[in-house]
């Protein structure tokens, strides 16, 4: 299966003095269905400060990987109670990110279904607060 879908994606971010972000973003993608695995991708805009970015969610039994490629590159893995721990360049140097998901659910079908990621996130080994992201396709 290799369709295109709409996207409602919503993102939230409390940092640990408590101040609140969000951004919501509505997008073409595409879902695919490969050996059993059930694929989401889509091109980020400008709004997500992530143009020229392809993300891409691998949404296993055991948990959801999320790829991005492009003029951003990363790769998480969101399985509920492991942290999981990634380096990456950026202009300064490396900096170490830790993803801890606390939430790892979803529903998902041909016509429509749902992500949805909860995970506390260090950078360099100090707190950068909570994220939640919300997806949903039909």
């Amino acid at each position: 299966m290799d369709r295109r879908i709409m996207l409602t994606i919503k993102g939230s971010h409390r940092s640990t003095d408590g101040e609140n972000r969000s951004i919501e973003l509505i997008t073409e993608g595409r879902l695919l269905e490969q050996n059993g695995i059930f694929h989401i991708e889509y091109d980020e805009s400008e709004i997500s400060g992530k143009a020229g970015t392809k993300t891409r969610f691998s949404i296993m039994d055991n948990g959801v990987s999320m790829q991005r490629t492009g003029t951003t590159t990363s790769k998480f893995l969101f399985q509920r109670g492991k942290k999981y721990v990634d380096s990456r360049a950026t202009p300064l140097g490396y900096i170490k990110m830790e993803v801890y998901p606390t939430r790892v659910r979803h529903e998902l079908g041909t016509e429509e279904g749902s992500l949805n990621l909860k995970y506390q996130l260090d950078i360099d080994g100090k707190s950068a607060g909570t994220n939640e992201l919300n997806l949903h396709y039909k």
